[in-house]
């Protein structure tokens, strides 16, 4: 009983353990630089703590779709954008971002 134990701790326990060890680290000292364009946008409009904020990245410029209280929102609004470039044959990149300006996820057209 003892040994399969020291098994689970072994191969179940530890790897979890260390993997959360290595994820903290990386969060903690990991450089991560924003983007010129989205330090600038979030600079001219904060978004509000908790919050959720879908943009338009083109050839041209950084546009702003707006901010979202719920994540799906926001990812919604971002597909509807996609969907419409799609439309229209325009490349772009739709990315959602959490109110530290941090993108959290990006589709492409």
């Amino acid at each position: 009983m003892a040994s399969m134990a020291m098994l689970i701790l072994y191969y179940l326990v530890l790897p979890f353990v260390g993997a959360a060890l290595v994820l903290k680290f990386l969060r903690k000292y990991a450089k991560h630089d924003l983007p010129e364009d989205i330090r600038r946008l979030c600079a001219e409009k904060p978004v509000e703590k908790k919050f959720f904020r879908a943009v338009r990245r083109d050839h041209k410029e950084l546009r702003y779709l707006g901010d979202f209280e719920t994540h799906g929102d926001a990812v919604d609004c971002a597909y509807l954008g996609r969907k419409q470039a799609k439309a229209a044959g325009e490349k772009a990149a739709f990315l959602v971002l959490n109110d530290k300006g941090e993108t959290l996820e990006q589709v492409d057209s």
